[in-house]
C-alpha cells in the first residue's frame, strides 16, 4: 500500500461514518434547525408556526390600547400550545370520526380551505361582463307597474279624448271630457296580473311602454281601453346596476367548481368500497 492509499482509506471511512450517522439520526439535527427557524414552539414534535404566533399577537393587540407586555406574549403562546394539545388529544380520541358536530365543523373547514385557495385570483371587469352577458336572465327583478286605465263605453268620444291630450290636458281630465270610464287598478301590480285583469294585449303593450307613455285604444275582454304608465319597476338590470349580484354569483359558481375539483382529487386517491344499501 502506498502513502496515497493510506490517506484515502481513513478519509473514506470517516465519510462513511458521517453518512451512517445522518441516516441513523434521520437528519434530526437538520430538522431541529428547520423547525427553530419558523416555529416558536413544538408540541409532541408538532411545530407551532411563527406566523401563527404573530397573527395571535396582532389579534391580541387589536383589542388593547397599550403595547403588549411580555406576559401578554407568553399568554398568547400558551393559548396556541394548549390549542395544539387539545387538537392532538381530539385526534387521539378519534373525535373527528365519532363526534357529529366535530365532523361537521371539520368538513366545513376543509370546504372553506379549498374555496379560499381557489378564489385568491383577481377578477377582471371583462370576466364579470362576459358572465353577465351569458347569464343575463339571472339579473332581473320581477316587473311591476302602476297604471291608470280608461275604458271606452257607448257614450265615449275617442276623438275628444285625443284632442284633449294634444291640448295638454291630463290623462284623467281628457277622459272626463271624452266620457271614458276609469277602472280601479291596484298600484305596483305584477305584470302577470295585468294580463289577468286586462288581457294579453294590454300586458304586452305595457311591457313595451316607457314611464309616462299613453297607449290605446287596446282591445281587452271588456272592450277598448287606454293606458297611462305612471311607473315601471324591476325588469332587466344593467351590468352596472347588477354588478354586485354578478360578482356574488360568479364567485359562488367558482367556489362550487373548486369544491367539486377538490372532492374529485380526494376520490381519485381514496380506496372506497360500498355495500348494497338496500
Amino acid at each position: 500500500m502506498n502513502s496515497k492509499q493510506g490517506i484515502l482509506y481513513p478519509l473514506a471511512a470517516v465519510i462513511a461514518l458521517i453518512a451512517a450517522l445522518f441516516v441513523a439520526l434521520d437528519f434530526s439535527g437538520v430538522k431541529r434547525l428547520t423547525q427553530q427557524s419558523y416555529a416558536v414552539a413544538t408540541v409532541n414534535g408538532t411545530p407551532i408556526a411563527r406566523a401563527e404566533y404573530q397573527r395571535a399577537l396582532h389579534a391580541m393587540q387589536a383589542g388593547l390600547e397599550r403595547p403588549l407586555t411580555m406576559d401578554d406574549k407568553n399568554r398568547a403562546l400558551k393559548i396556541l400550545i394548549d390549542e395544539e394539545l387539545m387538537v392532538q388529544e381530539g385526534l387521539r380520541l378519534q373525535l373527528a370520526s365519532d363526534d357529529r358536530l366535530i365532523r361537521k365543523n371539520l368538513v366545513q373547514a376543509l370546504i372553506n380551505s379549498a374555496v379560499l385557495l381557489d378564489s385568491s385570483e383577481e377578477i377582471s371587469e371583462q370576466v364579470l361582463l362576459d358572465f353577465y352577458t351569458q347569464e343575463k336572465s339571472l339579473f332581473a327583478t320581477p316587473l311591476s307597474v302602476t297604471i291608470k286605465v280608461l275604458k271606452k263605453n257607448q257614450h265615449s268620444d275617442v276623438e275628444t279624448f285625443t284632442q284633449a291630450l294634444n291640448n295638454k290636458a291630463s290623462f284623467i281630465g281628457a277622459g272626463e271630457l271624452a266620457k271614458l270610464e276609469p277602472l280601479n287598478i291596484p298600484v305596483d301590480l305584477p305584470i302577470g296580473k295585468i294580463g289577468d285583469l286586462l288581457g294579453g294585449n294590454a300586458r304586452d303593450t305595457v311591457i313595451s311602454m316607457r314611464q309616462g307613455d299613453i297607449a290605446g285604444p287596446i282591445e281587452s275582454p271588456d272592450g277598448e281601453i287606454f293606458i297611462w304608465l305612471l311607473q315601471k319597476k324591476g325588469g332587466q338590470l344593467s351590468f352596472v346596476e347588477a354588478r354586485n349580484s354578478v360578482l356574488n354569483e360568479w364567485q359562488r359558481r367558482q367556489e362550487e367548481q373548486a369544491l367539486e375539483e377538490y372532492l374529485l382529487r380526494l376520490r381519485k386517491h381514496a380506496r372506497i368500497t360500498t355495500s348494497n344499501p338496500e
